[in-house]
C-alpha cells in the first residue's frame, strides 16, 4: 500500500441480487501505510439482517482487502449489544482485542465497544482459497 493512500476509504456498494436494491455498504479505511492496516466498516438496512448478507459483504470485503491491498491486520469494533455482528465477526476470524468501557449510549443506557481485528496470515490459514 502506498503512503499516498493513507487515510483513503474504498467503498463498496451492497445490492440485492435478484432485485438489484440497495440494502448496504462496506467500507475500507486505509489508516497506516506503513503498518498496512486498516479499518472495516459496514452497514445493512435492517428489512436483510438474519439472511447471511452481512456474513457475505464482510468475507467479500475483507478477502478483497487482504488479496489486493496486502494488508496485514484490518480491524472494526461493534457494540457491546449487537451479538449478532459480533457472532459473524468471530465466525469470520476477528478476535477480541479491547473494550471501551461505556462507549456509546443506546437507547437509554452506556453499551461497552468492543474492538476486533483479523491478520493477514489469520484470514488465509481459514480462508487458503480466497
Amino acid at each position: 500500500m502506498k503512503t499516498f493512500a493513507e487515510g483513503s476509504a474504498l467503498w463498496f456498494s451492497l445490492v440485492h441480487k435478484e432485485s438489484l436494491n440497495f440494502i448496504g455498504f462496506c467500507c475500507i479505511n486505509l489508516l497506516e501505510a506503513k503498518n498496512r492496516d486498516a479499518r472495516l466498516g459496514i452497514t445493512i438496512a435492517s428489512e436483510f439482517w438474519g439472511k447471511g448478507y452481512g456474513t457475505e459483504a464482510t468475507r467479500f470485503t475483507v478477502n478483497h482487502a487482504f488479496r489486493y491491498f496486502g494488508l496485514q491486520r484490518i480491524s472494526l469494533d461493534v457494540t457491546e449489544g449487537n451479538a449478532r455482528a459480533r457472532a459473524v465477526y468471530a465466525k469470520l476470524g476477528f478476535k477480541v482485542e479491547g473494550r471501551k468501557r461505556r462507549g456509546n449510549w443506546v437507547d437509554g443506557h452506556w453499551e461497552d465497544i468492543i474492538y476486533m481485528g483479523v491478520l493477514d496470515d489469520e484470514w488465509t490459514e481459514m480462508y487458503p482459497k480466497h
